[in-house]
């Protein structure tokens, strides 16, 4: 399998730790330059060895100081390095539940995404700027953050077989359920998720002018690269620094159930999350929010941990003694990351007409989007005659962030049928078309019971979708 060197690049590796962080910091301020007694200090720690800095540490990081002192002090897993820059130990605070059985975790189909020689070619958003590289393979990292001493990180590939030095078909299908599983997290944003190695300029920015950009996500064995019990370490807000030195953010997919298909995805997603500039999202009982309800319903944030629950979101703090208010896509846009820009329309006068093929009697209708934004809507059009309808949407076929809302209105706009199922995220209606004419379908992502009890918000409901059915022939 392949292998390859990991290093900090260009003038990164000559100027040294200190001044590294202010060439890095360049676009947003000039980050203090600081020599730390210790290395990893949190909590109040690390509040005294900042002193008169941490106004001006806080304000790189986008914070004020009083969110800033906040965050060091709720979540002792945030740590200063030697030069006070933030980076996460994400510890595994409490066990894991039983992993799966490895084809029945796989609750999406039960073959591959793709032929398997083509699993280190996948991306989610082809031809963006922004770039997320999953990185299976294996790695040496040299000049790096993780680096001590000049040391040399020998990181292995993914492997569950016992065979670090090739993967097998099994291997090969897991990844790309992964990826699938991370790409639908980070399908609202103009960032590509991708296995395939990017070149160069495609991760590392060279310059504050420079919008090509990215980081990648070293999926490796911990041992002889990072000694914690833990998920996975990153540094905090480095997605659009100059230079690679806080990159990659690791995951231990020997922690996590063996490589466990769901446990690995939410790690990767939370690491990436930290480097795209997000804190945890914990509560009054931790330091992570383990999520709540039950079933294909039950919630959990993805900066909190989502390796208990099925509908992992993005979150601002919705949720019962929730100690992060942080507003999870501002950050990330702050950090790099925009949205996508909307793909379909947000009304009747702009819908996209439904692809429709005839079937008979009836036509069969399908269209496919994303939900990118708590305020959009997606507007779909089909013209038909009088009739029996039947319309069935489904989000993302693995690890869904989108619960479907959808509506059929006719051409004035009244609404002839609806559905949100409470149990589940799909959703299919059936109606009568009372008239030959132009219809709309209305796909929206919605939110569910009570949030501060077993319930959650609209805000992190988006992501991919399918619409599919039957309507009469005009």
């Amino acid at each position: 399998m392949p292998f390859h060197v990991l290093r900090a690049t260009g003038a990164a590796v000559a100027i040294g730790l200190a001044s590294l962080a202010s060439f890095a910091a360049a676009e947003r301020g000039t980050f203090p330059q600081m020599a730390l007694p210790e290395m990893g200090a949190s909590g109040q720690r690390a509040i005294e060895l900042l002193g008169p800095r941490l106004d001006a540490v806080a304000a790189w990081y986008r914070q004020s100081p009083q969110e800033f002192r906040a965050m060091l002090l709720r979540d002792p897993l945030m740590r200063l390095d030697r030069q006070g820059r933030l980076f996460v130990v994400d510890t595994l605070d409490k066990p894991l539940p039983p992993a799966p059985d490895q084809g029945a975790q796989a609750d999406g189909p039960k073959t591959a995404l793709a032929p398997l020689d083509q699993t280190f070619l996948l991306h989610s958003r082809p031809g963006a700027q922004r770039t997320i590289y999953l990185d299976f393979n294996g790695a040496t990292l040299e000049g790096t953050a993780w680096n001590s001493g000049g040391n040399t990180i020998t990181a292995i590939a993914y492997d569950f077989d016992g065979n670090p030095n090739a993967f097998s078909d099994a291997e090969l299908e897991r990844i790309q359920y992964i990826w699938q599983r991370v790409a639908e997290d980070y399908a609202p944003f103009d960032i590509d998720v991708t296995t395939e190695q990017p070149p160069g300029k495609a991760l590392t920015r060279k310059d504050a002018a420079d919008q090509v950009y990215g980081t990648n996500v070293l999926i490796t064995n911990h041992n002889g690269v990072y000694d914690c019990s833990c998920g996975g370490v990153a540094y905090v807000g480095v997605f659009d620094n100059v230079g690679d030195f806080y990159k990659p953010a690791l995951v231990f997919w020997d922690m996590l159930g063996s490589g466990n298909e769901k446990y690995v995805a939410e790690a990767i997603s939370h690491e990436a999350g930290h480097n795209v500039g997000l804190s945890h999202d914990g509560y009054a009982g931790g330091g992570y929010y383990p999520g709540h309800g039950e079933g294909e319903t039950g919630w959990a944030p993805i900066m909190g941990v989502g390796y208990y629950q099925s509908l992992v979101q993005w979150s601002q703090g919705e949720y019962v003694t929730a100690n992060n208010k942080q507003d999870d896509f501002v950050v990330i846009g702050q950090n790099g990351g925009p949205l996508r820009v909307d793909d379909h329309g947000d009304s009747g006068a702009t819908a996209t007409p439904m692809t429709a093929t005839p079937a008979g009697p009836n036509l069969a209708v399908s269209a496919a989007g994303v939900i990118e934004r708590r305020t959009d809507k997606d507007y779909f059009s089909f013209t038909a005659g009088a009739g029996p309808v039947d319309l069935a949407v489904a989000p993302d076929a693995r690890s869904a962030n989108l619960d479907v809302s959808v509506k059929l209105l006719d051409a004035a706009g009244a609404v002839v049928a609806k559905a949100k199922p409470k149990a589940t995220l799909a959703a299919a209606l059936s109606g009568t078309l009372p008239a030959a004419g132009t219809y709309y379908v209305v796909i929206d992502g919605t939110g569910l019971g009570k949030p501060l009890e077993t319930g959650y918000t609209d805000y992190g409901s988006l992501g991919q979708y399918t619409v599919t059915g039957t309507v009469p022939a005009p």
